[in-house]
């Protein structure tokens, strides 16, 4: 099937100050998680931001999050504190459906002015308690429930060479919405996930640096299967043996299988669920294949 991706993991952001950066986040609704590879982590559901400082080699995300929570009114009310203590404007818009009640859609700002998110609160009718059902215990008591989608601007006429590197090397199911071509991710009836190319006319030229995103496939063999279109087209470095122990791959440049024009450079880290740092306990009850040896 085209199903092959599973999760968003993580998106890694640079911040020029950390300590700002992560109350911001938190404020958001996030909650603070265990230090990898030198990043800070803020868990937005069964998803992370990774927080690096500016000198790392990565670049700002370049599009929108989207990002779910329980209870909008915390949130904003976190954000004007944040506003308060740190002197900086993080609160752009905020838009209310009805007259009273919650907001509907916060758009932020982080402190940087670096990258945008668009907070909503999760629909009524238990949908929170099913988003919090995969989640591992002690991550069921922050605000924020999903990191739902990401934003990409890509140049005008790209969308076909886009959505054709990701249906052809990845395995991905891609649609076409009213804001551009989402890449879905589907983990279960819990998560759905979308990663939306928008042709926009304004693109950042890629510098020396890549934005980076960390995204999960349904199980090894997809890993592979992709890991060999990949190695074929010459996108990657690492051997097969390399990639089986440790059960993920990375490549930046994404080609147009049609002509082999690159259509994208974007960090990608590829991982299958028996990674070692997959987020979410093995025993639930989800699309990811874990193989009995692992």
């Amino acid at each position: 099937s085209a199903e092959s991706l599973l999760l968003m993991a993580f998106v890694t952001l640079e911040v020029p100050d950390m300590e700002v950066a992560m109350d911001f986040f938190i404020g958001l609704g996030g909650k603070e998680g265990t230090e990898v590879d030198g990043a800070r982590v803020v868990q937005i559901g069964a998803s992370q931001l990774r927080l690096v400082p500016s000198r790392s080699d990565l670049a700002a995300w370049p599009g929108q999050f989207y990002i779910w929570v329980e209870d909008s009114k915390a949130t904003l009310s976190s954000c004007q504190a944040f506003e308060k203590s740190s002197g900086s404007e993080v609160i752009q818009e905020v838009h209310h459906i009805k007259e009273e009640g919650a907001a509907d859609a916060i758009i932020l700002h982080d402190p940087a002015g670096q990258n945008l998110f668009v907070v909503n609160q999760a629909p009524v009718g238990g949908m929170a308690k099913t988003m919090r059902s995969i989640l591992p215990g002690t991550d069921k008591v922050s605000n924020a429930l999903a990191l739902l989608g990401l934003t990409y601007p890509i140049a005008e006429g790209q969308a076909g060479g886009v959505v054709r590197f990701y249906s052809h090397f990845l395995g991905a199911s891609v649609s076409k919405t009213k804001q551009g071509y989402a890449v879905d991710f589907s983990l279960s009836k819990a998560l759905h996930q979308t990663l939306t190319f928008v042709e926009d006319g304004d693109v950042p030229t890629p510098g020396e640096k890549l934005a980076e995103v960390c995204l999960y496939v349904v199980s090894m063999e997809k890993l592979k299967t992709a890991y060999e279109k990949c190695s074929e087209a010459g996108l990657v470095e690492a051997t097969w043996e390399e990639v089986e122990n440790s059960r993920e791959f990375s490549f930046s440049r994404c080609p147009d299988p049609t002509d082999q024009k690159i259509v994208l450079e974007l960090r990608h880290r590829l991982r299958a669920p028996e990674h070692k740092e997959w987020p979410l306990p093995k025993d639930l009850p989800s699309r990811a294949v874990f193989s009995s040896a692992s």
